[in-house]
């Protein structure tokens, strides 16, 4: 993919429309009641009217038949999932990024996970922490498409592009409030990565 940008966490429409005009690669948008940056499905199905750019839908929780029935062709799952499971999303025609905690315990799921996408999210394997740079490094020597997140804000940008993963996730760190995007910060990071 290379240095692409998915944003997350997005909960107004006209952020969406916003995020389109600057450019960004991806949209992430939570349908999961345990996030504060939950939105429901009518918002998603409505927001991918106004997107020219993939809406991903981001499920923690739910069975693999719910969250592939999202209104979406893109769908994160952001936790570890069974053999089972991982077998499950075969059967589905969606794209499926699969989060991997960004930890050298996670490294035989890591290398189990690629089997059944090529989209893998390298994040923190504690929520609200900043990923350990040279964890991540070590983890993309093995799959240097691999997206990275956790705690990447326009003051560390820099060092995390140096690592050149496939793509990058932001959520918190381009947000006025919760689910509340900062386009000027978004338009600024996009500045970082394009300038390598």
């Amino acid at each position: 993919m290379g240095n692409k940008l998915k944003i997350c966490g997005v909960k107004y429409i006209e952020d969406i429309v916003s995020l389109n005009k600057v450019g960004v690669d991806f949209i992430g948008m939570i349908n999961d009641k345990v996030s504060p940056r939950y939105v429901d499905k009518e918002t998603i199905i409505n927001a991918v009217k106004f997107s020219n750019k993939p809406i991903v839908t981001v499920k923690v929780n739910d069975n693999i038949e719910e969250i592939m029935n999202s209104p979406t062709n893109y769908v994160q799952i952001h936790r570890l999932l069974s053999d089972y499971e991982l077998n499950q999303i075969r059967s589905y025609n969606k794209k499926v990024i699969l989060y991997v905690p960004a930890d050298f315990s996670y490294i035989n799921y890591l290398k189990k996970a690629v089997n059944y996408t090529d989209m893998i999210l390298l994040d923190s394997p504690i929520k609200g922490q900043r990923i350990n740079k040279e964890i991540v490094k070590e983890m993309l020597d093995y799959l240097p498409n691999a997206g990275i997140g956790g705690g990447i804000n326009l003051n560390n940008i820099k060092e995390f592009v140096e690592l050149n993963p496939g793509w990058f996730d932001i959520s918190s760190g381009v947000e006025k409030e919760i689910g509340k995007k900062d386009i000027d910060l978004v338009k600024k990071i996009i500045e970082v990565i394009n300038n390598g």
